[in-house]
C-alpha cells in the first residue's frame, strides 16, 4: 500500500562523529564535535568550559558547555510504501534499505527525475512489522516528484528491477552501477543487489 502527503514533515539530525553530538557553550556559542569519552582530552567534569575561545571576541571563555545533537525540520512531498504478507515479514533491514535505493534509482530512470531531487529513508512503526519505505522530494517545499512515483509505481518497480538485474557486481554486494551513490556511503556495506532482485522478481 502507498500513502502520499503534500505536507510531509521530516527531521534531519546530525549526531556528530559516531553519534557523540556537539559540545556547545551556552554563553558564547562556541561549538565543536564532542570528543571520544575515553580520550584523555575529554576527561573534564560535565559542563566545564575551560579550554575554549569565544568565537566572536577571540578571548578565553569559561561558559557552561553541554552536548547536543543538531537538526532541523522541513516540509516536502512524501510517499510511504508499505509491504505486507509472508515475504515482507521475513525481510530484514538490509533488504528494506537496499530496496529504498533501488526504487529511488528506478524512479529517477523511469520518470526522468534528477536523482539528486529524490531521497529516501526507513520508518519502523512497530517492532515485528516491516519497515515503511519513505521516499521524499529532496527539494525545498517539494516538487511533486514522489506524487508521480505513487501514480506510476508499477513502472518504477520495473525500472528498479532492471537496475539490479544486471551483472555489474556480485549479488551479495552492490556497486555504483546499481545501488550505491555518494549520498548513501554510510550504508554501502548493507546494500545487496541480489536481495532486491529476488524480492522484486516475486513482487512483479
Amino acid at each position: 500500500s502507498t500513502y502520499y502527503s503534500r505536507f510531509g514533515k521530516l527531521a534531519l539530525v546530525n549526531g556528530g562523529l559516531v553519534g557523540r553530538g556537539f559540545r556547545i557553550c551556552e554563553q558564547c556559542g562556541f561549538a565543536a564535535m564532542a570528543p571520544d569519552p575515553l580520550s584523555s582530552g575529554s576527561r573534564r567534569k560535565k559542563g566545564q568550559g575551560v579550554g575554549h575561545t569565544n568565537p566572536r571576541t577571540g578571548k578565553p571563555c569559561s561558559g557552561y558547555i553541554s552536548t547536543h545533537h543538531l537538526g532541523h525540520e522541513f516540509l516536502t512531498d512524501v510517499v510511504e510504501i508499505h509491504f505486507s504478507g509472508p515475504l515482507a515479514l521475513q525481510a530484514d533491514m538490509m533488504l528494506w534499505r537496499s530496496l529504498t535505493y533501488a526504487l529511488l534509482e528506478g524512479a529517477s530512470q523511469a520518470l526522468n527525475i534528477r536523482r539528486d531531487d529524490l531521497d529516501g529513508t526507513l520508518y519502523l512503526y512497530k517492532r515485528g512489522e516491516p519497515s515503511a519505505l519513505v521516499l521524499f522530494d529532496n527539494v525545498p517545499g517539494g516538487a511533486g516528484h514522489v506524487k508521480r512515483i505513487a501514480d506510476e509505481l508499477e513502472g518504477v518497480f520495473k525500472a528498479a528491477y532492471q537496475r539490479v538485474n544486471g551483472d555489474c557486481c556480485g549479488p551479495e554486494t552492490s556497486c555504483y552501477e546499481c545501488l550505491r551513490n555518494y549520498r548513501n556511503q554510510p550504508y554501502h556495506d548493507e546494500l545487496q543487489r541480489g536481495l532486491v532482485r529476488d524480492f522484486l522478481h516475486c513482487v512483479l
